[in-house]
């Protein structure tokens, strides 16, 4: 059994199920006289409508192209109205329906092209059916007069041939249609399988690319040609696949890098901590040494103030015995002034034991005058002759002696002069020295403070030295740490394997490429190049 007698088994069931049966295809072909004298009005009217319509008459090439499809639709209509649902039919519906399809005319278009037809053919036979019945009762259809049951026996065959019309106009309708949609729905099924096909070729290439990605092989890309739809997804894959690349391969510098770079990190810092242990070890004894040169200088600062005291004793001391000297230097020329008022009363002694002298003599020359009287007063002249020279000899020692007692108070009054002067000297001496101790002691006492700032200050740094070490330490910990980090993660990177040859690497932001337009939906209509053909079917 081939298409066509599937098709018009199908026919029979549509014909069977609407009701167009034996009966029914005898009162169509009661009605074809009128549906053949109106079918030229219909389709003229029908296609003076469709020239008007832009969306239909787009389909025709011109006025002769539409009195072809006129012509065709004619006699097309006229095999509905003789009720030949045959094989024919069936195959001019098929090649109508599948024409329809082809240029994309929507069934809306073709059915309400039926309802404009059928409503001239109605018209046209209610019309001759009742202008013919009118004739044959000759007072009209609904006169007075007329018999009712042969009125309504003519309503009834009209009734019956208007519904076969109708009937056989839903057939064609429903066969074309259904042709149309078939059509559609295998060129849809069609579609969707090659778009499967291509999606599933797509995917499967994708897939195999992204099975080796996963696997670390880097080297594989999309190089077979898909579908324009699908140029996107390769283009994106293969991006993918050379974003990857890139990436493992700044990956593989970076961690060789990194390692290069903590290795020497962790030299120096090793280093550091060995020259850090050593400081640490230096300020310690510095540490150590200041704080015994800060006890030297403290303990010299108070040996500094102890003779600083000292000296302000000595320098009064000193004082006190120049005030001393002053005083002896004076008792001295007191003594001098004495010896010089002794010396004049000397003087006036010499002067009176002289003068007495001469009286005693001048006594022992008048007694020697007197002769015996004067004998005893020549003895007492004697006498005080001897007294005077007595007094003469001893005044003259005392005058020696007090001249020698002059010089020596003399020579004793510059000795306590110059020993005060001397003296003086050694007090300015002295004081210049107490004000220089003192100045010592004092510079010395800030000394000691500045020391023990320093040596606090030390001790800081020691301790900062220490805590230094200990971080330095904990740096070394971690540079290790991360160097071990770094030889995971060339662990990591070698497991990729990515194309030979050095290349570049790429910014970190990659241009995405510009998106494939998506292909426009082809429509089966394109315009008239695609009716020029067996357009008289419509």
């Amino acid at each position: 059994m081939n298409n066509t007698d599937e098709l018009v088994a199908a026919l029979e069931t549509r014909l069977d199920f609407i009701g167009l049966d034996k009966p029914a295809l005898d009162r169509l072909g009661q009605a074809q006289g009128y549906v053949d004298k109106h079918l030229p009005l219909a389709m003229e009217l029908f296609y003076r409508k469709l020239a008007t319509v832009p969306e239909v008459s787009r389909f025709f090439s011109g006025e002769s192209q539409m009195k072809r499809a006129e012509g065709s639709q004619v006699n097309h209509w006229k095999k509905i109205a003789a009720g030949q649902f045959d094989a024919q039919y069936v195959e001019a519906a098929q090649r109508i329906g599948l024409r329809h399809a082809k240029i994309g005319l929507e069934p809306r278009w073709y059915i309400g092209g039926y309802g404009m037809i059928v409503e001239t053919l109605l018209r046209g036979v209610v019309h001759d059916f009742a202008s013919d019945h009118m004739v044959r009762e000759q007072k009209g259809l609904f006169a007075r007069g007329t018999d009712p049951a042969k009125t309504l026996a003519d309503a009834d065959v009209l009734g019956g041939m208007l519904a076969a019309i109708v009937k056989a106009v839903l057939v064609d309708i429903d066969h074309a249609v259904t042709v149309y949609f078939d059509k559609m729905t295998s060129d849809a099924a069609a579609s969707a399988q090659a778009n499967a096909d291509k999606i599933m070729h797509a995917v499967t290439a994708t897939g195999d690319v992204l099975q080796k990605l996963s696997a670390g092989d880097l080297r594989d890309r999309i190089d077979v040609d898909l579908d324009p739809a699908m140029q996107k997804l390769k283009d994106d894959t293969n991006n993918v696949a050379e974003r990857l690349t890139d990436i493992v391969r700044q990956l593989r510098g970076t961690s060789g890098s990194l390692k290069i770079a903590t290795g020497e990190i962790l030299a120096g810092a090793n280093d550091l901590a060995e020259r850090t242990s050593k400081q640490a070890t230096v300020v310690a004894e510095t540490s150590s040494a200041m704080e015994q040169l800060a006890s030297t200088v403290s303990d010299n600062a108070k040996r500094a103030e102890s003779a600083n005291v000292q000296a302000r004793a000595v320098a009064q001391t000193a004082e006190d015995t120049g005030s001393v000297m002053t005083s002896a230097n004076a008792a001295m020329e007191r003594i001098s002034n004495s010896s010089g008022k002794i010396s004049n009363i000397i003087g006036m002694i010499d002067d009176i034991a002289f003068q007495t002298n001469l009286l005693a003599l001048n006594a022992s020359v008048e007694a020697a005058r007197a002769g015996e009287a004067g004998k005893g007063f020549a003895v007492v002249a004697i006498e005080v002759r001897r007294l005077a020279q007595s007094a003469a000899e001893a005044s003259a020692e005392v005058k020696a002696l007090i001249e020698q007692s002059g010089t020596e108070v003399a020579g004793g009054s510059k000795l306590v002069s110059e020993a005060a002067h001397k003296l003086g000297a050694m007090l300015t001496g002295i004081r210049e020295n107490s004000e220089l101790i003192e100045g010592i002691a004092r510079a010395t006492q800030e000394q000691s403070a500045t020391i023990g700032q320093v040596f606090a200050a030390v001790r800081q740094i020691d301790e900062m030295t220490q805590h230094n070490a200990a971080l330095v330490e904990e740096t070394n910990a971690a540079i290790e740490q991360t160097e071990n980090q770094a030889r995971e993660l060339d662990g990591i990177v070698d497991v990729f394997l990515v194309g030979g040859g050095a290349e570049p690497a790429r910014a970190p932001g990659r241009e995405p490429q510009p998106r494939a337009a998506a292909p426009a939906r082809v429509r089966l209509s394109h315009g008239n190049a695609a009716i020029s053909q067996d357009w008289a079917e419509f």
